[in-house]
């Protein structure tokens, strides 16, 4: 049952169990870094028996019995040496009818194959030689207890690399991304994002990881993430771990077979059983990934997957809680999307629109967050609240993924600037990560890049591209592929999300071609070569190379104005793999499994081969560029440099707020102008972001007291703009509304100024 969108399922009397010892974390799964190592398992409560089998590496087998207790907890110590580091084991569980399911261990460290037997692994074994970067004097660090007795920089100075491991480098492995640290510390990022590596069969995005607890064998294992994480935070990055806390992937789990650790199903595998019988264990057990990821591979923080589709608010306060508690200085970012949720003074919520749900990033009360004396049970912690529902009023994350600011920025971008919206976009954001683009703009619906994106409606290409029969054939199979899903949608439906994927698929080989030269060759007459080999193999008419060079022009300038306000909104920022330098290899949707064969079916709803081919056109890299598109990257790659070095000197962009009263709204243009103060450093900033094709050498504005100097102008030579309409001088302002200031202010582009007297 839902009221206004919560589940309320959730809210049935269960043992809350925050606050844990950091002993009873540890206990879980094999631990071989005592003497005596132990076992314990969580498995169904009506389980006759639990073995663990163990194979030695030097060929011996042996079988222990575990102890029950009567919830389902399955455990012993066992003596020296039974098993050790490197050993294989599996479990025999034994059922309630006398079958017997053979299992991996869901808290594996190590897991070799994806099914068969887990690998003992001693975590203690690897050596650190990070203690520096945890040093309370570290200035590069960023926690979410910063300036408490530290130097720590806050997560709203957070400069975000969002990186795949499989595809960042040809290798594809951990020890190859090694090398490309330097790169992007280099272009300034303080701080590397780092897609789900939880263990899977194969090459694939990440989120279909099925070992928790485990990085993935074909990436490097687990010794060779941590050298990636020690190396990234001995140049002074800080690392994120992506994970995913909503569902069990399809391929390779044994959940179902271990205990009652899956509840329903969603689109993309099993839900965990967060709410309903026999769950403690199961929100133990994800809080418990969570501490893995932390302790045992020294990530500073975690960004966890769409967390609203855990469907339980009790878990995400309780991996709040016991993250709290154990590790204060580690911070948490959720990918969320909720919103029309607000949270009063009282902690009672109302449900008049908001573009986010304010409980997520609610900082959660000294008793809820594990360090008060008297916890308070599970319905003294239920609020109250009006139309008859109830539901938590903190959730306690200390960032979320800023959906709204992303779509606002986008409609912007394809000409439909909204300035009411941007500018509320913006002042909300302030806590929130935002970004242009991230793995799921580019590769969920077609594999593109921002630049191609951008040019389609300068292209019009949806009316200059034309389907047919095998397109008019995938929608009737994708109508027939949703029904199956329980999803109806009409075949005219259908034949527009294929012709807008066939639209933004020919969008990008448009613009891969301007990048690697071969758009010159026709871009004088006779051009009928051109219109036949490439054109009309993409079944597009009526497209001249001139017009096609202009729209990649316009696209990136109106990428770089982009850029440039996002960095100068307040709070943190992410840019996702490659688009710091124009990538123009695709980043599709791809994955493999080994139980399951779906290439038609990802090819009908993708509109190519989600496979092998997919995952290799999405290698960094793997789309050569001559040396004109060389040196747009390098200039577009300098600017976003310029961007993060803009955003390391002043706090107003960091941890500054948006002086709402003087921000200039012009709509004729569309211009809009905002002012950024951080109070503790008394740094202020003033941007201005042209969003009309006319640019101007004399441009009336308001601008605040003060003399204000310009720092970032998207429009500079030095990032492949025109160079035209510059405020070389400061400009003097007495900051009053009836005498307006001049600036010179270009086209389709962002100027950023910073008070200087």
């Amino acid at each position: 049952m839902k009221v206004n969108g919560v589940n309320l399922n959730q809210y049935k009397k269960q043992n809350i169990n925050f606050k844990r010892a950091w002993k009873e974390h540890q206990s879980w799964g094999v631990r071989v870094d005592e003497q005596n190592p132990t076992v314990k398992i969580f498995s169904y409560p009506n389980a006759q028996s639990v073995n663990i089998e163990i194979a030695k590496k030097d060929g011996k087998r042996a079988t222990h019995e575990l102890q029950k207790s009567p919830d389902g907890i399955f455990q012993a110590v066992l003596l020296p040496k039974t098993i050790e580091n490197g050993d294989e084991y599996r479990f025999a569980i034994k059922n309630a009818d006398g079958s017997i399911n053979f299992v991996k261990d869901p808290y594996s460290f190590s897991q070799p194959t994806l099914l068969g037997t887990s690998k003992a692994y001693n975590q203690s074994d690897f050596k650190w030689n990070d203690d520096k970067w945890f040093s309370s004097k570290n200035h590069q660090k960023i926690s979410r207890n910063a300036g408490n007795g530290n130097n720590h920089k806050s997560l709203s100075a957070a400069k975000i690399y969002e990186m795949h491991i499989a595809t960042l480098t040809k290798e594809g492995t951990f020890e190859a991304a090694k090398s490309k640290l330097k790169e992007i510390k280099d272009t300034g990022f303080n701080t590397i994002e780092i897609m789900p590596v939880e263990n899977t069969y194969s090459y694939n995005w990440g989120y279909d990881g099925v070992d928790k607890f485990a990085p993935a064998q074909y990436l490097g294992g687990a010794d060779k993430l941590k050298e990636l994480i020690n190396e990234a935070h001995n140049i002074g990055l800080n690392v994120i771990m992506d994970m995913v806390p909503n569902h069990i992937g399809v391929d390779g789990s044994q959940l179902q077979k271990t205990g009652p650790y899956a509840g329903g199903s969603t689109p993309w595998g099993d839900a965990f059983n967060y709410e309903d019988e026999n769950s403690r264990y199961v929100r133990d057990y994800i809080v418990n990934a969570v501490l893995n990821w932390i302790h045992n591979y020294h990530c500073d923080g975690l960004r966890l997957d769409m967390t609203k589709f855990m469907n339980s608010d009790t878990t995400m306060q309780q991996i709040a809680a016991e993250m709290n508690y154990h590790f204060p200085e580690a911070f948490l970012i959720a990918e969320d999307g909720r919103s029309n949720i607000s949270v009063r003074g009282d902690d009672h919520w109302h449900d008049w629109w908001q573009p986010h749900d304010q409980r997520v990033i609610q900082p959660l009360k000294p008793e809820e967050s594990g360090v008060g004396e008297d916890w308070l049970s599970h319905d003294q912690k239920i609020d109250n609240i009006t139309h008859g529902g109830v539901t938590l009023s903190r959730l306690g994350f200390d960032s979320e993924w800023d959906f709204y600011f992303y779509h606002t920025l986008t409609k912007v971008a394809y000409g439909e600037a909204d300035l009411d919206a941007l500018e509320r976009a913006i002042v909300d954001s302030s806590k929130r990560i935002k970004y242009s683009t991230s793995h799921d703009e580019t590769g969920n619906m077609d594999g593109t890049r921002v630049v191609a994106k951008y040019m389609v409606p300068l292209l019009n290409l949806s009316e200059h591209t034309y389907l047919d029969f095998k397109d008019s054939e995938r929608a009737e199979k994708y109508v027939a592929m949703k029904a199956k899903e329980g999803i109806n949608i009409s075949y005219e439906e259908a034949l527009n999300i294929v012709k807008s994927q066939k639209v933004q698929q020919n969008s990008m080989r448009l613009a891969q071609l301007v990048q690697d030269g071969t758009i010159e060759k026709f871009s004088t007459r006779p051009r009928l070569p051109f219109e036949q080999a490439i054109l009309s193999k993409m079944q597009i008419s009526n497209l001249l190379p001139e017009k096609i060079i202009s729209a990649f022009n316009e696209a990136t300038r109106i990428y770089r104005s982009i850029e440039a306000l996002k960095y100068f909104s307040p709070g943190p920022v992410m840019t996702f793999q490659g688009e710091e330098k124009l990538e123009m290899s695709k980043f599709n949707f791809f994955r493999e499994f080994e139980s399951i064969k779906n290439e038609d079916y990802l090819e009908t709803q993708k509109g190519y081969p989600a496979g092998y081919s997919a995952f290799m056109q999405s290698k960094m890299g793997s789309f050569p560029i001559n040396s004109e598109g060389e040196k747009r990257s390098k200039q577009f790659k300098l600017l976003i440099k310029d961007l993060n070095d803009f955003k390391e000197k002043n706090p107003s962009s960091t941890t500054g707020h948006i002086v709402v009263q003087n921000t200039v709204k012009h709509y004729k243009n569309p211009t809009i102008a905002l002012h950024s103060v951080d109070e503790k450093s008394k740094d202020e900033t003033f941007v201005v972001s042209n969003f009309s094709k006319e640019g101007y050498s004399n441009y009336e504005i308001e601008i605040p007291y003060g003399a204000w100097q310009e720092i970032i102008n998207t429009d500079d030579t030095k990032y492949g703009g025109s160079g035209i309409y510059s405020n070389k001088l400061p400009i003097c302002s007495s900051g009053s509304k009836k005498l307006k200031s001049i600036i010179s202010l270009p086209a389709q582009s962002t100027v950023i100024f910073k008070r200087i007297g």
